[in-house]
């Protein structure tokens, strides 16, 4: 603590802390109650040191409150501290320097002043700057950033660290000084402890809820596949491109990161999340179950790696596998208003209607509100993704995994079973409302049994009726609506956890090397890392029996932890006869006593669900009457009859007994697992009693024959501890029981590995990023023990080598051979033990080797940078580090030594050969300047030819020069000659030309004139045809013009004769008074008719005139009448000439337009038949070419096709493989947007 300063490890460091504390000794830190601790200044020791008086400064937030001196704080508050509060009444010393700034640290077993309140500030101060991993020795505290930070997860970070602590070796190369703290370290160092050391591994992720586990888990994972890619020299970490296969080296069989084993194992880890998280109060994605994925390593033999040349044993990804635990069914049924059930039911309801369909018709246009289990929502979108969005990534990652077609509708409906189950009404029966229920909702159970592919009678009958066995007989009883409503949440429960396990195994067959490695494996077994994410510890308002299973299991991971940290390295160093201060810790057996022991929970929890009328009331009793000695059981008055309380490692934590008993027993009816086994359904009908993690080899059928196979166990007797309740059907383990055989097993597994640990830290709870709440992180840290981990990382030794190992790795730092014989010499003579005598020459190799570490105490004491066991010899920090480098410049020493005798031999051999070759050189220079003067006197020879040639060709170019003239002149006459007969022929050839060309154009000219023709003779006839109807209409109207006239003059005549007749006869004119007015109505009718008799008989005598007045009124009715048909027939023939002839004259037009149209083109067409000819001509000519064109064309076709052909499959391969890099890139994307929180990175 803060009253014992921390051992010297070297002269100048002890000096700089005690300056430092003389200096700093002012600034502290005490108690808050609101911030746990916060810092403040000593101003007085009052009181006989009983009192302090310090200064606290002030900040505006929680946020704002850091270790600076109070330099940013807005004012000062003077209080006073009792120091008997604080332990050895001191209080704790910041680790600042002389102007009050926190002094910051990577590795925390570095800080001065060692505490729970120094380990806070530093944990913030890294916090608050983007640093999330803080180092504690070898364990790696995780604080949860809230965001994406870029480059610390980039491919040249991965690198980076898998060369420092993997690949290179030499100085610095696998110290932890070096680099910043990195949850890939812990990755890393798994995977060389593997490879190299050949130990199997496990890592250990702890934390609460929503402190990033399942992301830490994630990491280390694509870090731990990424690091087996690469090989030592090959791994350049300034290389910044992201392609793995560019630090492969040849003697590494490891697989691309495009293999499918490698891709099913990175993403297996989505679809166990979709079908395993969900949405509680304190994560948006909490696990709800627990699970422990071995990566599974085909390694090399250290031995064989050394014989085959290489530098490192090889060590290849080949699979994995995966184990889950404590599935927390109950949400299935039932979950908080502000919680969800699981990820899955949500995606599956937000699907498309489509897919819905597909799997079920009943699931069609329904939503989360259609089903009781699942109920409404507020939140849709989990770290950026939609339901729907990862609906679709869980259907790619089922079909990674080989889960498609009908085999995932399998599973999609097992899922809408669950569903369906929940929608089931069971009321009482109105006859017998005490002991029967019925099931009021029928449509419902008749879709249900339609999913599952049973009868309905028999699904309503299993629902309603259990079968009890009694006395080798059995007994139908009906259930009650509470106990059959409870029979059908636990067949949900039940049908869901089977598929969740189905799933597993689907997931294991996938990805596990024995079924999936193709490579030959270089060693008989396959080498683990091992990667535990499970459910941190739970506290809650109301703890129930989840919670309590929760918080079993890590009481035993605490277990585990403190016997690594703690009590391993403490009984190791007393075994090695290693003096080592007694360290004081938190011990955790009273828990885990109250817990396993004859009397404790477990077996008080187990008796009463065998014992008849067992309950949760009683089972709260009894604990507190058999444990009334354990310190960890807290039972106070206030509590309610089913409350009790357990005194964790990680603090006191309330339960609630109520349902303790029903889900500890948690067994299906017989009558439902018998109705599973009918269901069409494979997941219901053969997997509802396997429990199993793995297929078997030879199929998953036989495996789950094996499964059903014992039937006669419950009759046992004597030794079974098996659980058996007389009169029921509960035959087996309880699920407490059968969690304590898991965690059981999985602890002897990590029991095997070399273990180690990142310690997740949730800083807030408001998931903030760089925000650090003081008082959750003080429990948190208590709870990860990470105070007494950094006390002991710092009394202990980090690094150990074996005696034997140790002088033969070092032995270079002998000063000489014969030191090395007086080293033998004298140890032999002290002892005959081989392993002392290893001992006494490693010790005085390495006094030698680090005299320069060694530093004198304040008692005069010498501490060395080693100490030595009895089989090993311990390093202090750095001292391995500095033995490294050591050994490196010895071993050049060494090297140049070497280099000096072979130089001097390949020098010597160099002179020799130089020398004979001199001899050679000389001869050869004598008869180059032999050579020389010949090829002088040759080249005066071929000059002096030259000259002579020069002038013979000289000559011969005067005579070619006159013939040439002569020639020109010859050409010129001959032209002149000629030239006439060229004309009169060129004249001939025009004359042709143009017959021809007349003769071309005179058909289609008398074609032409022969279509004007017909034209206008088509006029013509238009035009008399238009004639004849003027005069036609002329004709018609002066028709009616006549016969109006005629009809008037008879009318006038008639009148004329009517008037002499009354005057010649005026007594019958009185006699006929009576009828004028008749004759006056006739008169208008008649007169057309008698003016046209007047006209046929003007010489009628006049005495006849009254008989034949009535002859002529008869016919001139008949005539009016014909005449009126006539006018009728007329007009009618009128209004259809008229119509005729607007036609006429409508096709008239259209005619004359085209005719001037085909005026028009006739004239264009003459045109364009002159311009024909001309080109006729030139085509003429082009067709000879083309032709001989076209038979190149056509070979050059051919070849054009071949290469066509050869061009197109070249496309198609390289589209093929831009595809798929277009698919790996979504992925990654999708992966980016799935893991990223903050959509501004994502875009």
């Amino acid at each position: 603590m803060a009253d014992e300063p921390p051992a010297p490890t070297a002269e100048s460091r002890s000096a700089e802390n005690a300056a430092l504390a003389a200096s700093t000794s002012n600034y502290v830190y005490i108690r808050s109650d609101d911030y746990s601790w916060i810092p403040a200044r000593v101003l007085e020791i009052e009181d006989g040191e009983k009192r302090a008086k310090v200064s606290v400064p002030k900040y505006r937030s929680e946020a704002a409150i850091q270790s600076d001196g109070g330099q940013k704080a807005s004012s000062f508050e003077t209080v006073f501290v009792e120091l008997k509060d604080y332990a050895n009444s001191t209080l704790m010393l910041q680790n600042v320097n002389e102007h009050g700034q926190l002094k910051e640290v990577d590795d925390m077993v570095d800080l001065a002043f060692l505490h729970e309140a120094a380990i806070l500030y530093n944990l913030k101060a890294r916090h608050v700057q983007g640093k999330p991993y803080t180092r504690t020795g070898d364990i790696v505290i995780a604080c949860n950033p809230y965001q994406w930070l870029n480059g610390l997860y980039s491919t040249a970070t991965r690198r980076h660290y898998a060369n420092a602590l993997v690949w290179k070796t030499g100085s610095h190369a696998n110290t932890l000084a070096s680099l910043d703290p990195h949850i890939y370290e812990v990755s890393a160092a798994a995977y060389r402890g593997l490879a190299i050391d050949g130990n199997d591994q496990s890592i250990l992720v702890s934390g609460e809820s929503g402190a990033g586990k399942t992301e830490s888990v994630k990491i280390c994972l694509h870090h731990i596949a990424s690091v087996q890619e690469g090989t030592a020299g090959q791994f350049d970490i300034d290389d910044e491109s992201d392609d793995p296969s560019a630090s492969r080296a040849t003697n590494t069989t490891s697989t691309t990161s495009t293999s499918p084993v490698v891709q099913r194992v990175l993403d297996s880890n989505p679809l166990l999340e979709a079908f395993g998280n969900a949405q509680t109060v304190r994560n948006d994605n909490s696990s709800r179950f627990g699970k422990y994925i071995q990566l599974q390593f085909d390694v090399e033999d250290p031995v064989n790696a050394v014989y085959a040349g290489h530098t490192m044993p090889s060590c290849v990804l080949a699979g994995s596998k995966c184990e889950v635990y404590l599935l927390e069914k109950s949400r299935v049924v039932h979950h908080e208003p502000e919680e969800r059930t699981y990820h899955i039911f949500y995606q599956l309801l937000a699907s498309d209607n489509a897919i819905k369909a597909e799997i079920w018709s009943g699931l069609e246009d329904t939503d989360q509100e259609s089903f009781c289990y699942v109920g409404h929502t507020e939140l849709n979108t989990i770290e950026g993704l939609s339901d729907q969005e990862r609906f679709h990534k869980t259907v790619e990652s089922l079909a990674l995994v080989g889960v498609k077609g009908e085999k995932k509708l399998t599973l999609f409906r097992s899922i809408a079973i669950v569903l369906q189950l929940g929608n089931l009404v069971v009321e009482p029966d109105p006859e017998d409302e005490d002991s029967r229920a019925i099931i009021t909702s029928q449509d419902e159970l008749k879709e249900l049994a339609e999913l599952m592919g049973v009868e309905s009678n028999l699904l309503e009958s299993s629902v309603l009726i259990r079968t009890i066995e009694a006395r080798n007989e059995e007994f139908k009883v009906p259930m009650n609506a509470t106990q059959a409503k409870d029979s059908c949440d636990a067949f949900a429960k039940e049908i869901y956890a089977k598929t969740f396990l189905w799933l597993v195994r689907c997931i294991n067959d996938a990805t596990c090397a024995e079924k999936n490695y193709q490579s030959t494996p270089v060693s008989s077994g396959f080498g683990t890392i091992g990667l535990l994410d499970i459910f941190g510890f739970e506290s809650f308002e109301t703890n129930r029996f989840e919670q309590l299973c929760i918080n079993y299991a890590n009481e035993k991971l605490q277990q585990k932890f403190t016997q690594d940290i703690f009590r391993s390295v403490q009984n190791e160093y007393e075994a090695e006869g290693i003096e080592l201060g007694e360290i004081r810790y938190d011990d955790n057996t009273d828990v885990l006593d109250l817990v396993e022991s004859r009397s404790g929970l477990l077996a008080v929890l187990n008796e009463e669900c065998v014992r008849p009328g067992g309950n949760d009331k009683a089972f709260v009793m009894k604990i507190e009457q058999m444990n009334k000695g354990s310190p960890s059981l807290v039972r106070q008055n206030h509590y309610d009859a089913f409350e009790f309380g357990v005194r964790h490692y990680a603090g006191e934590v309330l339960y609630n007994s109520e349902g303790f008993v029903h889900k500890n027993i948690d067994t299906l009816p017989k009558d439902l697992k018998e109705c599973a086994t009918k269901s069409s359904n494979i997941i219901l009908a053969n997997h509802m009693e396997d429990d199993s993690m793995m297929n078997a080899s030879n199929g998953s059928s036989s495996a789950v024959a094996k499964k059903k196979a014992p039937k006669k166990a419950p009759q046992k007797k004597g030794g079974s501890r098996s659980l058996q309740k007389k009169g029921s059907a509960l035959v087996g383990q309880t699920v407490w029981t059968k969690f304590k055989g898991q965690l059981t097993a999985l602890m002897a597994n990590l029991g095997k590995t070399r273990t180690r640990y990142i310690r997740c830290i949730k800083p807030n709870t408001m998931k903030q990023p760089l925000v650090m709440e003081h008082k959750s992180t003080v429990e948190q840290l208590r709870c990860a023990g990470v105070v007494a981990a950094v006390t002991i990382s710092r009394s202990a030794f980090p690094n150990r080598l074996e005696h034997d190992t140790v002088l033969d790795r070092f032995k270079a730092l002998w000063r000489s051979n014969a030191q090395q014989r007086e080293a033998r010499q004298n140890a032999q003579e002290t002892t005959q033990d081989p392993t002392a005598q290893n001992k006494a020459m490693a010790d005085d190799l390495l006094t030698n080797a680090m005299h320069d570490l060694e530093t004198v105490s304040k008692d005069g004491t010498v501490i060395k940078a080693f100490v030595m066991g009895n089989t090993r010899t311990y390093f202090r920090a750095g001292a391995l580090e500095f033995l490294e480098a050591e050994r490196l410049k010895h071993l050049g020493f060494w090297a140049a030594d070497i280099q000096r005798i072979v130089r001097g031999f390949c020098k010597r051999r160099i002179y020799k050969r130089l020398r004979a070759l001199a001899v050679v050189l000389a001869s050869f220079f004598r008869q180059r300047r032999a050579t020389k003067q010949y090829q002088e006197m040759r080249a005066a020879a071929t000059i002096l030819e030259n000259w002579v040639r020069r002038i013979s060709s000289k000559q011969t170019l005067i005579a070619l020069r006159r013939n040439h003239n002569a020639t020109r002149i010859q050409a010129m006459w001959k032209m002149t000659m000629i030239r006439p007969a060229f004309n009169k022929q060129r004249k001939a050839a025009v004359v042709i030309q143009a017959i021809a060309r007349g003769a071309i154009q005179r058909p289609k000219y008398r074609v032409a004139l022969h279509q004007f023709k017909e034209d206008q003779k088509l006029e013509n006839q238009v035009r008399a045809l238009q004639r004849k109807l003027e005069e036609a209409e002329e004709r018609r109207l002066e028709a009616e013009r006549l016969a109006e006239e005629k009809a008037r003059k008879a009318v006038e005549e008639y009148r004329e004769e009517k008037k002499e007749i009354e005057s010649a006869s005026p007594a019958r004119s009185k006699t006929d008074e009576n009828e004028k007015p008749g004759e006056a109505k006739l008169e208008s009718a008649v007169s057309s008719g008698a003016a046209n008799a007047a006209a046929a008989e003007p010489d009628s005598p006049t005495p006849q005139l009254t008989m034949q007045q009535q002859a002529l009124i008869d016919e001139s009715g008949k005539m009016l009448e014909y005449m009126r048909k006539e006018v009728f027939k007329l007009r009618g023939q009128n209004t259809q000439l008229r119509r005729d002839f607007d036609l006429l004259k409508d096709n008239n037009q259209r005619l004359m337009d085209a005719n001037a149209s085909a005026g028009a083109s006739f004239a264009a067409l003459n045109q364009h038949a002159k311009h024909l000819t001309k080109v006729n001509e030139n085509l003429t000519q082009e067709v000879f070419q083309i032709r001989q064109g076209a038979q190149k064309t056509a070979v050059a076709q051919t070849e054009l096709k071949e290469e066509l052909k050869m061009k197109h499959a070249t496309y198609v391969a390289e589209i093929h493989s831009r595809i798929q890099y277009q698919k790996a890139m979504n992925k990654v994307v999708e992966m980016v947007e799935q893991r990223c929180r903050d959509t501004r990175l994502v875009e």
